[in-house]
């Protein structure tokens, strides 16, 4: 079989790097392969935008590297991702549509816009296919480490607190501040800027921070509404520090005066590692109906319709479930699913359950796993702030321990591999 595949690509390889002579010359020349890959191919178009891509990279911009250095970055790139994706192959390991469409959304979040201005941004640009691509090799690269490389990995709670404790000295907290400062160099300006502050102490009461600092501050942030911006308290001078820590929130301050003048200061925001994590949090039973090929999707809601009926008429929700259900997990504890964290359930189940009232049923609905009849016995807040710490904490650990362990998984999957450089 790698013989046929071998003269097959040969074959291939006589085609495109062939010259043709035409009558005319004006023509496009035609593309040719540089390298074969186990059973695929890279050619020098491939090459060629893959190198462009790396000098429109901004990591690279700063880099002094040399035509022939990038041409091997970008064509070790091009190896990497064809190798890789066989090696999906080869395991079954496949991407969903949905899956991508899911990254989509969050990439989208994550630059406050809709999925559907980040599709239109990347088409106009003629990147959406680049675009799906990207995140499909990702999730696939994904998908691999997770199989091959995290299970091998142990992370000891010992490294989470030690991780932890570092992330306390590097991130301190973060002031969010705005200014009005009114300059004075000695004592008869003094009186006049006491004046003058005392009247931007009552416009504040009628006016914006911003607004005020635009038309009255000497500071040097002024034209910006006296917005100084995210701000480490190591940055600010001890007076300032004095004065912010005793603010809330989008509280102002008293004036204060230093050696140049008399101040006021509003905390606009601030970001903390002591911050609070809270996470929504439902305490459920449910009734699972799937959905087959056999069965319509009327004749379940009329089921179902007839379960909520029997419920709401006497039966207790645990026995419908154990009779009814087909979630053979919970089934077997009369379709309780206890406590369930918010944003570990699917979004039909979060619009559900957030507008829902205690002690009802909600539903039928359906989600990719059935229909659904949901117990809705309490809703809570929970404090998960060291939870998610060393979540966070282990999930950091965790990708950078694999990252160095997938370079030596590569290197041996890449050894392994029949790889063919044909034109230098």
């Amino acid at each position: 079989m790698k013989k046929n595949i071998k003269l097959f690509l040969s074959i291939i390889v006589l085609i495109l790097t062939s010259s043709l002579t035409f009558a005319n010359s004006d023509y496009e020349e035609l593309d040719s392969i540089i390298a074969i890959v186990e059973n695929d191919v890279i050619t020098k178009k491939e090459l060629k935008k893959a190198l462009s891509e790396l000098k429109k990279n901004p990591l690279n911009k700063n880099k002094i590297l040399s035509q022939t250095k990038l041409k091997k970055l970008a064509l070790d790139q091009l190896i990497e991702r064809k190798i890789i994706v066989q090696y999906a192959e080869a395991q079954n390991i496949n991407i969903e549509s949905i899956v991508i469409e899911n990254a989509l959304k969050k990439i989208a979040s994550n630059n406050k816009m809709n999925v559907e201005d980040l599709k239109k941004n990347a088409y106009e640009e003629g990147s959406l296919e680049k675009l799906y691509s990207e995140i499909r090799f990702q999730l696939i690269l994904r998908a691999i480490k997770e199989r091959a490389i995290f299970s091998q990995i142990h992370i000891s709670d010992y490294e989470i607190e030690k991780f932890i404790d570092k992330e306390k000295v590097n991130n301190p907290d973060q002031y969010k501040i705005s200014h009005i400062l009114i300059k004075f160099t000695n004592d008869i300006q003094r009186e006049a800027a006491e004046k003058k502050i005392k009247e931007v102490q009552t416009l504040l009461k009628e006016e914006t921070f911003n607004q005020v600092a635009k038309k009255y501050s000497n500071g040097p942030f002024a034209k910006n509404g006296g917005e100084m911006g995210w701000l480490n308290s190591s940055d600010l001078p001890d007076l300032f520090v004095d004065k912010i820590i005793k603010l809330k929130k989008n509280e102002v301050s008293f004036p204060f005066e230093s050696k140049n003048g008399l101040h006021i200061v509003k905390l606009d925001d601030i970001k903390s590692f002591k911050d609070k994590v809270f996470s929504s949090q439902y305490n459920i039973n449910q009734i699972l109906i799937k959905q087959n090929q056999i069965t319509f999707e009327d004749d379940i809601l009329k089921k179902l319709d007839n379960i909520k009926n029997k419920i709401i008429e006497g039966l207790p929700f645990g026995d419908a479930a154990a009779q009814y259900s087909e979630d053979s997990i919970s089934s077997l504890k009369g379709g309780s699913l206890g406590w369930v964290d918010r944003n570990n359930l699917l979004p039909e189940f979060q619009v559900e359950l957030d507008k829902g009232e205690v002690n009802t049923l909600i539903g039928p609905f359906k989600t990719s796993a059935g229909w659904h009849l949901i117990e809705l016995i309490g809703k809570r807040q929970k404090d998960i702030t060291e939870d998610s710490r060393k979540l966070a904490a282990k999930l950091k650990i965790l990708n950078y321990k694999a990252e160095i362990r997938y370079k030596d998984w590569f290197e041996i999957l890449k050894q392994s591999s029949n790889i063919e450089i044909i034109n230098n």
